[in-house]
């Protein structure tokens, strides 16, 4: 069986991990799986065997249009037997065009509440979901699935849900070895945030922290469009020595980072589920989240949440974990567990059940039923 999976931007996101990890377990399975992007935004997976970009930078409205043609004329010449679709403008574009061309099965899977799409995006994959151009549907948490809840029934009926799942991490270098090759001192009380540097993230907000946080340092690791306003704020606000940026990095090189750190920090506006809180979970470093579903859902009393409309919360109960570790090792411990649930095998199983013949619509996970 062939099955593509379709993402809107090449880049070290969240959405497109899932798909590469997705893919490569499918393979193991036998499974003929392949890959493609819209188009690329970073060349984070551009050298992988079965990759492939459908245009090499951001488009303009023209390059949609040769986006479309091409991924047409892809669709028709591979004949893929199932169509994943990951972001809501893959999903819209993707399972229109696999529609025209009869493709039976079409999975949407959405990696974000509906309610933070753009409001075009937002109105697009509701009619699409709701007429039946999605044949099925993901939504990746449960945060993501109540998201939908008033919705047209015949979208809700198209509706599971199937939760991400994250490798179990290697073995990482000692601590000391990374914040030497990052210039990070030693002993300095280290803060670690992973992900794209964009307003979703709110990385600003934790830059501001270190105003009151006088020993702490930040390290922020991944790339994006605010990148140089983060280091302009980080100047301005005279903290520019403690802010540490890593650019993009690897998978591997992301778990050695967070693993460099005294407390993992997750300011988000919002969130469906973060892989990279998974990992710090499973990495067994303390989480201060803020505090939004997704993290209520996955993390809760395991960690920290606190609103990000109170700055001073934060930095006390990032303190009290450094000065706690007794209390830091205890919700460490249990949140090591919790995030054992969620393997990539796993997550594979969950949609092999949809793109299995005899698969079901109403095929329906909770967290409380990963045990």
């Amino acid at each position: 069986m062939k099955v593509v999976q379709l993402v809107t931007q090449m880049e070290a996101g969240g959405a497109q991990r899932v798909a590469y990890l997705l893919k490569n377990e499918l393979e193991l399975r036998g499974y003929d799986s392949r890959l493609w992007f819209l188009y690329t935004k970073r060349p984070a997976y551009a050298r992988e065997p079965g990759v492939e970009s459908l245009l090499s930078h951001p488009p303009s409205i023209a390059g949609y249009l040769r986006i479309v043609l091409r991924l047409a004329r892809m669709i028709y010449v591979e004949r893929p037997d199932v169509l994943i679709t990951h972001t809501h403008y893959a999903n819209v574009l993707g399972n229109l065009v696999a529609s025209i061309l009869r493709l039976r099965t079409r999975i949407a899977v959405q990696h974000n509440p509906t309610h933070t799409f753009p409001r075009l995006a937002r109105i697009a994959d509701r009619a699409a979901g709701s007429v039946g151009l999605y044949s099925r549907i993901v939504a990746v948490s449960q945060t993501v699935s109540e998201s939908v809840s008033r919705y047209p029934l015949t979208y809700r009926q198209r509706l599971t849900t199937a939760f991400n799942g994250v490798p179990e991490p290697g073995p990482t270098p000692p601590r000391e070895i990374t914040r030497k090759r990052w210039n990070i001192p030693a002993e300095a009380p280290l803060l670690v945030n992973v992900g794209r540097l964009s307003q979703q993230k709110n990385q600003e907000f934790l830059i501001r922290l270190l105003q009151k946080g006088a020993d702490l340092h930040l390290l922020l690791v991944g790339e994006g469009e605010l990148r140089d306003r983060l280091k302009a704020a980080a100047r301005d606000l005279g903290v520019a020595a403690r802010v540490h940026f890593t650019g993009e990095v690897t998978p591997d090189e992301v778990s050695a980072l967070i693993s460099a750190g005294d407390v993992f920090v997750l300011p988000s506006l919002f969130e469906a589920v973060s892989m990279v809180m998974l990992e710090a979970m499973l990495l067994g470093v303390p989480i201060v989240s803020s505090d939004i579903p997704s993290a209520r859902e996955f993390l809760a009393e395991d960690g920290v949440l606190v609103e990000t409309a109170y700055p001073e919360k934060w930095l006390a109960a990032i303190r009290m974990l450094l000065d706690r570790p007794d209390l830091a090792a205890a919700m460490t411990t249990r949140a090591k567990t919790k995030a054992q649930r969620f393997t990539v095998p796993r997550m594979a199983d969950a949609y092999e059940r949809l793109i299995a013949p005899a698969g079901s619509l109403d095929l329906v996970e909770s967290i409380d039923s990963l045990q």
